[in-house]
């Protein structure tokens, strides 16, 4: 049995397939830029966003600087309200399923955490959706300085949590590499299928649903 278990949040938790959030990277014409510099731009700051380095709306303003156009400041905080109000939805909308697994792993004692790369406006509505009271803790990046598959942001986890590694499980669809950062970080890792279909990583578990994760977690 484990102890705690550690959830990725987008794509794991909670799903932006089949919705319309606004992808950052093409938000070009939207803010009167040409595309596809503002593309390459957006690529070269993205990670700063995402480690909180530069908020989003300083982002996208400073892409319009380096392009040399000055954006109005009001498309830059409609381009923040729409990713935050669009995001929201998608907790609103919690998989009931999910929700489900989430408090029966509460109940029964196992300590829950979530880790995410994103900005500020991506898990504006995380405390007010109904995985939140089951959470002892969320680590996102932009807070946290650090992206997975970094150890560093697991290591966050597991000191707010207080359970040693080797009693954590680690869940996560497998984008940025971040089941074997979770391995290096000392956790044992599985792979969540219910939202997206990757290639299944090297040796951990494939999830597919609510009961392989109980039986995982409860052998």
């Amino acid at each position: 049995m484990f102890k705690a278990v550690v959830f990725d949040l987008f794509e794991t938790l909670v799903t932006q397939s089949g919705t319309a959030v606004p992808r950052a990277g093409a938000l070009g014409e939207a803010l009167g830029l040409d595309a596809t510099a503002y593309r390459k731009q957006w690529k070269q700051l993205r990670s700063l966003v995402l480690r909180g380095e530069l908020t989003f709306a300083e982002a996208l303003t400073k892409v319009g600087t380096t392009l040399g156009i000055a954006i109005a400041g009001d498309r830059v905080q409609h381009a923040c309200d729409e990713r935050v109000r669009a995001n929201t939805a998608i907790f609103e909308r919690a998989d009931s399923e999910l929700v489900t697994l989430t408090r029966d792993l509460r109940a029964r004692g196992v300590r829950l955490a979530t880790i995410s790369n994103c900005m500020a406006e991506d898990v504006a509505g995380w405390p007010n959706c109904a995985f939140a009271p089951q959470f002892e803790c969320a680590v996102f990046s932009f807070a946290a300085g650090v992206v997975k598959p970094d150890v560093r942001i697991y290591l966050d986890a597991i000191q707010r949590l207080g359970v040693k590694p080797k009693d954590m499980l680690y869940i996560g669809d497998g984008g940025d590499d971040e089941l074997q950062g979770a391995q290096r970080a000392g956790l044992r890792a599985a792979q969540a299928s219910w939202f997206v279909s990757r290639a299944a990583s090297a040796a951990v578990p494939l999830l597919a649903n609510r009961q392989d994760v109980m039986r995982l977690v409860f052998p």
